[in-house]
């Protein structure tokens, strides 16, 4: 970090991941300071095109000057039109453009600039997940697994790739490292889509596969007014088997990577199974309140995480 604006930037960027990123955040706390915040640069990143496609507005070049912070959600998202969006996310598209070529269009994107330089970041792979969250301007619902994990690539198995560079030590990852991730990704995600499937209701999503709830006999309007039943219960199980599945392959990355940058998947995978268990455990009660862990035991896995990686 040569230049007081970079710094800057990296602080920024790890403003927003500590405000945002949740499970993300102590992670990442794992990592050493330099492959740290430059995993905060990739989230940062990554939420703010999040934020835009779903109804934040991106912060223009001459804005971005005057504040480092990120931006706050519109108060009313349906005022936000699908075109706006769009032209909000090509903007992303145009700073990653000039990322990858060594140019920030907003101070933040220093940050990216630099971690792109120093760790060989896949700027395909950032392309990716902005395709990712560009989906969800499009599609509510997806009728075969297959559709739902190409979905869930772009939204989280890219940016674990987009990372993996960075917890390898600039060190370009092997194709079983990038499938390991894949999969540590994909488990991530199916648990996102168990633990929020009352909250996508609210917004009329569905993500979980449209054959899974005809195979399982599922009553499309009963779900929808979030009643309980006993085929919903048996296809949460299912998809529940599958994420699980997923976290496995998932956690056979950690061996391939170096010994600084093992605790982070783990941390990753073990959070997320923890809340998958959580799931399972209230037999599958998704209607119910948020299921979430408590900061105290993040902590206390942080505080483990590298003993536990060796």
């Amino acid at each position: 970090m040569a230049s007081k604006a970079l710094a800057d930037a990296y602080v920024a960027c790890a403003c927003i991941t500590r405000r945002e990123a949740r499970n993300f955040y102590y992670a990442f706390a794992s990592l050493p300071r330099r492959q740290r915040f430059a995993v905060y640069a990739l989230y940062a990143f990554c939420r703010e095109a999040d934020d835009v496609a779903d109804g934040a507005p991106s912060m223009g070049a001459s804005s971005a000057w005057q504040n480092l912070e990120a931006v706050q959600p519109f108060a009313n998202e349906e005022k936000i039109g699908t075109n706006e969006k769009r032209q909000g996310i090509e903007r992303f598209r145009e700073r990653l453009a000039a990322a990858a070529d060594g140019c920030a269009l907003v101070p933040r994107d220093l940050a990216l600039v630099d971690a792109i330089e120093q760790f060989g970041v896949s700027p395909q792979d950032l392309a990716d997940v902005i395709s990712g969250v560009e989906m969800d301007l499009v599609r509510t619902r997806y009728q075969t697994f297959d559709e739902l994990q190409d979905y869930c690539y772009h939204v989280a198995s890219a940016v674990g790739l987009a990372t993996l560079p960075i917890l390898n030590g600039g060190v370009p990852p092997t194709d079983e490292m990038r499938e390991h991730t894949v999969d540590l990704g994909l488990g991530m995600q199916l648990v996102n889509i168990l633990r929020d499937v009352s909250e996508d209701l609210d917004r009329d999503r569905v993500y979980l596969p449209q054959e899974d709830l005809v195979r399982c006999n599922v009553d499309q309007a009963a779900f929808v007014r979030k009643c309980m039943t006993e085929p919903l219960r048996l296809l949460l199980a299912f998809e529940a088997s599958r994420a699980a599945e997923y976290l496995d392959r998932g956690r056979q990355l950690l061996p391939y990577l170096p010994r600084r940058g093992r605790a982070c998947p783990w941390l990753l995978a073990e959070i997320y199974g923890r809340v998958l268990r959580r799931i399972i455990d209230s037999d599958y009660d998704v209607f119910g309140p948020r299921v979430s862990l408590p900061a105290a035991e993040k902590l206390w896995l942080l505080a483990t995480a590298r003993w536990r990686t060796g």
